[in-house]
């Protein structure tokens, strides 16, 4: 049984274990760790409480299929965790921590302030109660993100024009909303939430749909420290609620930012 993880355990109890009663047969499990909260990972232990039972772990980089040079670059491009998971091999704990990978080095003690020469990379979300955004500025390959807008009972009308009395008509916007902007309507007049950010004059960078969560999730953790302990990722103390509630409100938006 191969990629164990990714299936459901009645595979295993229901349809392939009773086909090994009559003829004594065995069983092989194959797979990469996905952390500990499937029947893969209880297989693993069961395997030191059993005598019948055994495990053995492979590493990618002890295998020789992989280069150097691609394991170095799997350090940058991988949060620790999933580093330690698709290449050494081991089992790691991800419950309760989405973001596992932010902590307060990622916070800056001091505000950023808002330069005036550098192009603005907004996140923005478009539910109504609040609408948000978080307001980042890029130098060579890290983000900092200088500010936030939290509106309660707005619409997109509001925002955009909350983001040009904040930041006027000088300085180039990138705009990275919800794929959904193409089809939502959060303000008046028949207008999608993107025809207005558009109409607005603002640069927007949306995709057809989105990423897959773990992908995303993935992709965050790396950016706020890779496996070489390197973090991309910064945020003010001024933005209390991203770091509030663990920068959730960029899930959305590192990915496409950072594939640009």
């Amino acid at each position: 049984m191969d990629e164990c993880a990714d299936l459901h355990p009645d595979v295993w109890t229901t349809i392939c274990r009773p086909m090994l009663a009559d003829s004594g047969g065995h069983a092989l499990f194959i797979g990469t760790p996905k952390g500990k909260c499937n029947w893969f990972y209880d297989l693993f232990v069961r395997s030191g409480a059993e005598q019948q039972w055994n495990s053995h772990s492979y590493r990618t980089i002890d295998g020789g299929w992989v280069t150097e040079e691609e394991i170095e670059s799997a350090k940058r491009d991988l949060a620790e965790r999933e580093f330690r998971q698709e290449f050494l091999a081991e089992f790691q704990d991800y419950s309760g921590v989405i973001y596992h990978s932010f902590d307060e080095d990622n916070i800056q003690p001091n505000e950023f302030p808002v330069e005036q020469i550098r192009t603005l990379h907004i996140g923005m979300d478009f539910n109504v109660d609040p609408m948000s955004a978080c307001v980042g500025q890029i130098e060579k390959d890290k983000v900092y993100f200088v500010d936030e807008v939290i509106i309660y009972g707005s619409n997109t009308d509001e925002m955009v024009q909350e983001l040009r009395d904040r930041y006027g008509t000088k300085i180039p916007i990138f705009i990275y909303p919800d794929p959904a902007s193409k089809q939502r309507k959060t303000s008046a007049g028949g207008r999608t939430d993107l025809s207005i950010l558009q109409n607005a004059g603002f640069k927007v960078k949306v995709k057809h749909k989105h990423p897959s969560i773990r992908d995303r999730v993935n992709a965050v953790n790396a950016k706020l420290k890779d496996s070489k302990g390197t973090r991309h990722i910064f945020v003010s103390k001024s933005c209390k609620t991203m770091i509030k509630v663990q920068i959730i409100i960029l899930k959305s938006i590192a990915k496409d930012i950072f594939s640009r």
